[in-house]
C-alpha cells in the first residue's frame, strides 16, 4: 500500500498503466474473424479514452521535481 499512495495522494498513473496494458493485451490476441463489429468500436473507444486520460493525468502532474538540480 506504501508504494500505490504516497503523501496522501494516490497514483492514478499505475492505474491507467495496468488498464492501458490489458487492453493491449486483449488486442493481441483477439480474432477478427470472430468478433463483431460493435466490439471492435468498443475496444477502439475504450483505447481512446484510457489514452486520452493518461495524456490529460500526465499533463495536468505538477513538475515540482527538476532532473539535473541540486538544492544548497
Amino acid at each position: 500500500m506504501k508504494t500505490y499512495i504516497t503523501q496522501g495522494q494516490p497514483h492514478y498513473e499505475v492505474v491507467l498503466s495496468v488498464a492501458i496494458i490489458a487492453i493491449a493485451r486483449k488486442v493481441i490476441i483477439l480474432d477478427l474473424k470472430e468478433v463483431d463489429s460493435l466490439s471492435l468500436i468498443g475496444i477502439a473507444s475504450i483505447i481512446i479514452a484510457l489514452t486520452v486520460g493518461y495524456f490529460l493525468m500526465k499533463r495536468s502532474a505538477p513538475h515540482d521535481k527538476v532532473e539535473g538540480t541540486t538544492e544548497n
